[in-house]
C-alpha cells in the first residue's frame, strides 16, 4: 500500500468491527516545536477524530519527530475499541505507518489554504502526502482527490486530527 493510502488511514482512522484481545494505555504526547522549521507545525503528538462502524469504533495516533528542518520522522499507531466512543479497552496497531520518514518539499495552495508538501517512505512503501496545521488541528491531503501536476493530492479528507500537547 502507498504511503498516501496509510495516511488516509491515518485520518479516517478506519473502524475494526472484530476485536478480540484489549490493549494497554497510551504513551504521554511528544513535545511540540516551537522554532518556525517548515516541519516544527506538525511535530508532536495528533489523534484522529473517533470513527464509528458496526458497534465499534477507531481513532489513530500520529507521533511525529523533528530530525531536521525539513524532515520528520514518526509512527501512526491506530486504536480499535470495542465499543462506541472510542473509550473503553483497546487494542493497538502499530503497523498503520511505521518507521516514517518525510521530507518538506515545498507548499501549494490548496482548498484556500498554504499546505506543505512531503516526500517520504515508511516500511509500508513511498509515496507524497499533503499536509495542513495551524498548529491545532491538522488536515491530511485525500489521496483519493485528483492530483495536482506534480502527483499531490488537490484536496484534503473531511477527517481531521487534533493536537493532543
Amino acid at each position: 500500500m502507498q504511503l498516501s493510502q496509510r495516511f488516509k488511514m491515518l485520518a479516517l482512522a478506519v473502524a475494526v468491527t472484530s476485536l478480540a484481545a484489549c490493549g494497554g494505555g497510551r504513551d504521554d504526547p511528544l513535545p511540540t516545536d516551537s522554532t518556525s522549521d517548515p516541519v516544527a507545525k506538525y511535530v508532536g503528538s495528533w489523534i484522529s477524530t473517533c470513527v464509528e462502524d458496526s458497534g465499534a469504533s477507531a481513532q489513530a495516533r500520529a507521533d511525529l519527530r523533528k530530525t531536521s528542518p525539513t524532515t520528520m520522522t514518526g509512527d501512526i499507531i491506530a486504536y480499535a475499541y470495542i465499543g462506541r466512543s472510542c473509550s473503553g479497552p483497546s487494542v493497538r496497531d502499530k503497523k498503520v505507518l511505521s518507521d516514517l520518514n518525510v521530507t518538506f518539499t515545498g507548499t501549494t495552495t490548496t482548498q484556500g489554504r498554504t499546505a506543505d508538501k512531503f516526500e517520504g517512505t515508511s516500511a509500508q512503501g513511498e509515496g507524497k502526502v499533503l499536509l495542513f496545521s495551524d498548529n491545532t488541528t491538522m488536515l491530511v491531503g485525500d489521496p483519493d482527490s485528483p492530483d495536482d501536476a506534480q502527483g499531490f493530492p488537490t484536496e484534503f479528507l473531511k477527517y481531521s486530527l487534533s493536537r493532543l500537547n
